[in-house]
């Protein structure tokens, strides 16, 4: 009787690991598939990227050969005929980098002030504010481009920076919700603490809300960079003077009506796509943080 008493305790230990073996399979199923969506999704964003740079390498007599993705031979003639064409290159590259610069200086400083503003301020309307700012985002900006150029006009901005800059200084609506949904989850006792201390509102923000920001900064910086960064539609409505245009209205100009310079394009796409990868590589980790931290990633 002893012998045979850990039998049904033997196959019960059995029943019980093979069923928790069993058990995470969908899990892993749910898993694999995950990655293999995630895996797809990435290829489609890198192979433009790469086949772009692959034809910036070819050579004119074998730029759309399917087994080209590997230039062979390379050739680096079309960067030096990029320089020949547009003389102007590195003006059009200042003119962008100005507009970037400033204009995402002025979205974070604004958007960042009202955001915070939003989160922690109470008063009488804000969520009327709050559902107004959200319901500007629903409105294209073709419907008030013919307004904002008739004012630009009247103000002599055309042919300036100016119509693009001066109304980022005040910021954007998804910036502005941007911040407030990441001020939304630091707690308020570090408020109530400075507070306690003798700090004032703006006191409070410099010295312990911002040095805490700095996920949302870089998100929000890196996001209106690169929209400025490839931004052509309102360049061109703006800036139609040649000295005063952008590196995506220099590249379109090597677009003809019936011919095309697909190299020196190429070329010009590989070099204006540098700095975005390279500011993404650095803060990669930093801009996922502040995407989630702001409940925006749901």
């Amino acid at each position: 009787m002893t012998a045979t008493a850990p039998a049904p305790l033997a196959t019960a230990t059995v029943l019980g690991v093979a069923g928790r073996n069993s058990r995470p399979r969908p899990k892993r199923a749910a898993s694999t598939l995950y990655h293999a969506v995630m895996i797809v999704i990435v290829v489609s964003y890198i192979f433009p990227v790469a086949w772009a740079a692959s034809m910036s390498l070819r050579t004119n007599e074998r730029m759309f050969d399917a087994d080209q993705l590997i230039p062979h031979p390379i050739t680096f003639e079309h960067y030096a005929n990029l320089f020949t064409i547009l003389p102007d290159f590195w003006l059009y590259f200042g003119n962008t980098a100005v507009i970037v610069i400033f204009g995402t200086a002025g979205t974070l400083f604004a958007s960042a002030l009202a955001g915070y503003g939003l989160a922690r301020k109470a008063f009488p309307g804000s969520g009327i504010l709050l559902g107004l700012l959200l319901l500007t985002l629903m409105v294209p900006g073709q419907v008030t481009l013919i307004p904002q150029y008739v004012w630009f006009r009247d103000l002599g901005w055309i042919n300036t920076p100016l119509p693009i800059i001066v109304p980022l200084l005040f910021g954007t609506s998804i910036a502005t919700f941007f911040f407030r949904q990441f001020y939304l989850t630091l707690p308020r006792e570090l408020e109530d603490a400075a507070a306690v201390d003798g700090a004032g509102p703006f006191r409070t923000y410099f010295r312990v809300i911002f040095p805490l920001s700095g996920p949302a900064f870089l998100a929000v910086g890196l996001l209106s960079f690169v929209q400025l960064w490839n931004s052509f539609y309102v360049n061109s409505i703006y800036l139609s003077s040649q000295d005063s245009w952008v590196v995506t209205q220099a590249l379109q100009s090597l677009v003809g009506r019936y011919n095309s310079q697909y190299g020196e394009i190429m070329a010009g796409v590989t070099l204006v796509s540098v700095p975005v990868i390279v500011l993404y590589l650095i803060f990669q980790r930093w801009i996922v943080r502040g995407i989630a931290a702001s409940g925006l990633a749901n």
